[in-house]
């Protein structure tokens, strides 16, 4: 009989295996032997010190922690004091590294693309600790995803189609997440054989210079005190801490600019030992760099970001002081310098608040630009209609700031946070006007709206800043909205934490 009906139309799906892999910050942590907490749970643990002090240091790497590599899980396997239990799924903040959002769209985004919710996994990790040591867990949860993925798809006759490939694997990884991903095709190449693509957001590949300021927090003039000082604490002795320093060029020492050394880390507040471990690699990379497989990199752009680091002295102490500007390196590896005056070539490259451009990306890969802060890409409107895309295979391209220059809108918020009753200063950049711009800010943990701020200019300003400021009533963590009616509004979250009544 001929074939009379009408042949059936399938929603756009891809038949690959997804890993959703977060940044630092962004995992769960439990006690293993007890079940107990530490960490992505209760915001006490950030605004109240009587709770936060016993969680942070329940968060300390003791001295195996410190040690663990690709090595250890090959040999003896994880390590179990304390356990990756989920994504984040709240908003979340630490002074320095600031917001972080949950990565619930992402993952809920993927699952909309696939054929069964199945096909996407979590890989929540313990990000205190190495890279290396993550990489070779998920080169372990990812073979064992693919494999689960692949026989139920072999079950489920409806998903064979003729001539169809076998599922593979598409990796989503924002910040420290990308780097983990990374490690583990590195690690495992029969696992990168099986990897269509790589999605990286934010990831900073050549490290970040915030990451200095947060082991340098018992210098800086952070609010309240208490949670500054203990948060300095806790990342001296974390190795995934000093994975994300910089290994570019990036203190300026005048008429030079030099790499960091583990001497220069530990004079700022950081693990002499964590570092040289974190530099040698990045070492290694420069020397032999690892091209992921289908890489396609999205980066924020058009925030101000910590690019090098002056090192000044308060009190006979190393003080860092972050810069918003970048040096410019030739083809031949040496500083680019001003003719006339032999002055090291600064340009500001902006980044995405956290990691400057140069280093969101390895030059092997199709980029993605955002307006956007690094902790709230992964909510992105833009991002998520990007991870569809990539995911569905769909023709890709880079994408510019509206005019291809890629000026833009930017968001700036206090890094250190705030104290209740006191005014903060939030900045708008990249906008000539603030005619139908919209900056608001409200309760990220109730959603209570907050009114509309003021933005005023100086008229002498040259780089194009406006100002507003914000009285915040409560102890909370805000969420601040710029919406400038012609791009997807870009937000960052400040922690608000109560007066500070006691001293160091």
């Amino acid at each position: 009989m001929p074939y009379t009906s009408a042949p059936p139309v399938f929603d756009d799906r891809t038949r690959d295996a997804c890993i959703v892999v977060p940044g630092i910050m962004g995992s769960v942590l439990e006690d293993t032997a007890t079940g107990r907490l530490l960490w992505g749970v209760d915001l006490a643990m950030l605004t109240d010190r009587a709770v936060g002090e016993g969680f942070l240091g329940a968060l300390h790497a003791d001295a195996q922690e410190q040690a663990a590599d690709a090595e250890t899980v090959r040999w003896h396997g994880p390590l179990t004091r304390i356990r990756a239990a989920e994504l984040l799924a709240k908003p979340w903040w630490l002074p320095v590294f600031e917001g972080l959002d949950p990565y619930t769209d992402l993952r809920k985004t993927l699952q909309k693309a696939t054929l069964a919710p199945d096909a996407v996994a979590p890989f929540p990790y313990d990000w205190r600790l190495a890279v290396s040591y993550n990489g070779a867990l998920l080169a372990r949860a990812a073979r064992a995803h693919l494999t689960r993925w692949r026989e139920q798809v072999a079950g489920r006759p409806e998903w064979r189609a003729a001539g169809e490939r076998q599922p593979r694997l598409l990796f989503a990884a924002h910040s420290m997440g990308g780097l983990v991903v990374r490690a583990a095709l590195e690690q495992d190449p029969e696992l990168a054989a099986d990897t269509r693509a790589v999605i990286t957001i934010g990831t900073p590949f050549l490290g970040s210079a915030s990451t200095v300021l947060a082991l340098n927090l018992l210098n800086a003039e952070a609010r309240p005190t208490w949670l500054q000082r203990h948060v300095q604490k806790m990342a001296t002795t974390l190795p995934g801490v000093h994975d994300l320093l910089p290994g570019y060029r990036c203190l300026d020492r005048g008429l030079d600019v030099a790499r960091l050394t583990p001497g220069d880390v530990a004079r700022f507040g950081g693990h002499e030992n964590l570092a040289a471990r974190s530099l040698a690699e990045h070492a290694r990379h420069r020397e032999n760099g690892f091209a992921m497989p289908g890489h396609r990199a999205i980066v924020g752009e058009a925030q101000a970001t910590v690019q090098t680091l002056d090192e000044q002295k308060r009190a006979g102490l190393a003080v860092a002081v972050g810069r918003h500007h970048a040096f410019d390196v030739g083809d031949d590896g040496e500083l680019v310098r001003d003719p006339a005056t032999g002055i090291p070539a600064r340009r500001n490259t902006s980044g995405d608040g956290t990691v400057h451009i140069p280093s969101a990306q390895t030059g092997t890969e199709a980029i993605t630009y955002m307006f956007g802060q690094h902790g709230t890409l992964t909510c992105h409107d833009e991002v998520l209609r990007q991870v569809r895309r990539i995911a569905l295979e769909r023709p890709r391209g880079t994408r510019l700031g509206s005019d291809g220059s890629g000026d833009g809108p930017g968001l700036q918020t206090p890094h250190l946070g705030g104290t209740s009753g006191e005014p903060l200063t939030l900045k708008v950049t990249g906008l000539d006007t603030p005619a139908g711009v919209s900056l608001s800010v409200r309760s990220a943990t109730t959603g209570r709206p907050g009114h509309p701020l003021t933005l005023t200019r100086r008229p002498d300003d040259p780089d194009r800043t406006m100002c507003a400021r914000f009285i915040p009533d409560a102890p909370d963590l805000y969420r601040v909205i710029l919406d400038t009616g012609s791009h997807v509004p870009i937000s960052q979250l400040v922690l608000v934490s109560p007066p500070d009544t006691r001293t160091r």
